[in-house]
């Protein structure tokens, strides 16, 4: 069974911040608020800040002229910075074992606004004008078109949370094993739809655009796109966790009690067996519409108070609708690569503190952690109450060399410990080992393996006892300078249970203590459970390592 594990192996961006990673990082941590200006020619009547993409775009001659739009050129930006990667996973997996999962909102409906205004100009369409250039599948369907993918191919469209919800989508399909690599991202561009939509709403900020403060008036439409490639060879960041949630409180008011939006970043927590602490950043959605910033403010003083720097970038970048949710995700992998001291995106507005808002730890610009960020967490939400949380984590070496992914103890990942793998490795993680014994956690979830009906049998503490074990003899064997082997559980002496089931939300504590360990491979453990200091299950196992594995299997005839 392959790993459940998914990597971000590659990232490509273009929004106001930057056509590319280096000018985007620049720009974000540069000492001025840069990006979103004035003008850019959206629209012709109004003097609007913006975050539009100004630097030239790309030829479109290699696309059909049914794809041929602003918004695919954005696209093509991005692919270009990943395009070697992307085509290095073609080789090896196949096109049929490539998906391309996208979010947009706008896709060519800036064409369509330039063909009308000619027809009602000159009575005749332009030539290069067709219809399906505004069709909302169209950037996946250029960009597979493109590389020659056969494999699954779509857009999701919903509003503000799109392409956060392209990753859940893709990480689904990548778990199930409906293909190897999936390239996914968002892209939307600006166009006069979308101003002329939000300035009814009366949610448009003529001047930059003030999240959080109690002079917050609306947000500043950007446009951008930002792709990355996605698979399970380890790569320099983790889609750690994803989170979803609905609560349908309006067409376009967020939920005041921002239960949505707890909800989502909850399941995001758990989905990566985090504890809420354990993140180190947030960017915000963030948007300076007075109920966005009220409810997420809200929401995030409910799980972090404010232990957790956050911030809203949309200052920097606008607020690109479809595509936010890519473009931030973008600036989670700046902060995650590259970044030994911890660099925090920075929340620019002009200080004017609400008093009516819960007081989370906004970033001050320069503000930094003093080490590599570990873990970060980005919202999305939108219209219809449609909400996604992104959970994202730092893997230290683009080289994946094991070594360089040890905990501040000093502990590789369980990954590089036991040899089980996807859904049969039990663990979350290990937090403490040495020659005695191992610690570990195992975080239930609604998704383990073993749950059935909604919670896991007490039976199953054995088995988080024999992983444990396993994984104190990988720990021992990396201290040895050896690969970890494969350990044979010979019987097991004794386990009694406080508890008939574990319930997902729980963390359990599993301890393995060495009683005594033989030359031969024999050895003998004590082990218990603990939830939240409670001592629930106990166990005595005698294992057998042999010295090689494949010889033993032959001689007792069990390979």
């Amino acid at each position: 069974m392959s790993s459940s594990a998914l990597y971000l192996n590659a990232m490509g961006m273009v929004s106001a911040l930057g056509a590319d990673k280096e000018s985007s990082r620049a720009t974000l941590w540069a000492d001025a608020c840069g990006g979103v200006a004035p003008g850019g020619g959206w629209p012709a009547d109004r003097s609007l800040h913006l975050g539009a993409v100004l630097g030239p775009l790309p030829d479109l001659d290699v696309l059909p002229t049914s794809q041929r739009s602003r918004n695919n050129a954005l696209m093509l930006i991005a692919l270009s910075q990943i395009r070697q990667e992307v085509d290095a996973a073609l080789s090896t997996c196949g096109a049929n074992r490539m998906a391309v999962i996208l979010g947009t909102s706008t896709s060519g409906i800036s064409e369509s606004e330039a063909a009308m205004a000619q027809h009602h100009a000159s009575g005749a369409l332009p030539e290069t004008f067709d219809l399906a250039q505004q069709e909302i599948g169209s950037p996946a369907e250029a960009l597979a078109g493109l590389l020659g993918v056969t494999g699954p191919a779509y857009v999701v469209s919903t509003a503000c949370s799109s392409s956060a919800k392209a990753f859940a989508s893709a990480a689904r399909l990548l778990r199930a094993g409906v293909c190897d690599a999936a390239i996914v991202g968002g892209v939307d561009s600006l166009c006069q739809f979308t101003i002329a939509g939000f300035s009814a709403l009366e949610s448009i900020s003529v001047s930059r655009c003030n999240p959080m403060s109690a002079n917050r008036n609306g947000i500043n439409i950007g446009e951008g796109a930002a792709l990355f490639l996605v698979t399970r060879k380890p790569g320099p960041v983790r889609l750690a966790g994803w989170g979803e949630a609905s609560d349908a409180h309006h067409i376009s008011a967020p939920d005041p009690s921002g239960k949505g939006a707890v909800a989502a970043m909850r399941e995001a927590l758990q989905r990566a067996q985090l504890q809420a602490a354990e993140v180190n950043y947030l960017n915000m959605h963030g948007t300076a519409t007075l109920q966005n910033d009220a409810m997420e403010s809200k929401a995030i003083w409910e799980l972090f108070g404010d232990h957790v720097p956050v911030s809203s970038t949309k200052p920097l970048t606008g607020h690109a609708l479809g595509a936010a949710g890519a473009i931030e995700a973008a600036i989670c992998w700046l902060s995650l690569v590259d970044n030994p001291t911890g660099l925090l995106p920075p929340h620019w507005w002009d200080g004017a503190v609400d008093a009516s808002l819960p007081a989370i730890s906004l970033v001050k610009p320069g503000q930094l952690r003093g080490q590599a960020l570990d873990y970060v967490m980005s919202n999305s939400f939108a219209f219809g109450g449609s909400n996604a949380s992104l959970v994202f984590g730092r893997v230290a070496s683009a080289a994946q060399d094991a070594d360089s992914s040890l905990n501040a103890a000093g502990i590789a990942p369980v990954e590089s410990l036991v040899p089980h793998s996807g859904s049969m490795s039990l663990l979350t993680r290990v937090v403490q080992a040495d020659a005695q014994g191992l610690q570990a956690e195992v975080h239930i979830h609604a998704e383990d393996l073993f749950c059935v009906d909604g919670v896991v049998g007490g039976w199953v503490g054995l088995e988080y006892m024999a992983q444990a074990i396993a994984a104190w003899a990988g720990w021992h064997a990396r201290q040895r300078g050896e690969s970890p082997r494969i350990g044979f559980l010979l019987g097991c002496r004794k386990y009694t249970s406080q508890r008939s089931a574990f319930l997902p939300g729980e963390l359990l504590h599993v301890r393995v203590q060495v009683q005594f360990q033989a030359d031969n491979g024999l050895g003998q453990f004590d082990c218990q459970i603990e939830i939240a200091d409670e001592l629930v299950a106990t166990g005595a196992l005698t294992v057998f390592e042999p010295p090689n594995a494949n010889e033993f299997l032959q001689e007792t005839n069990l390979g």
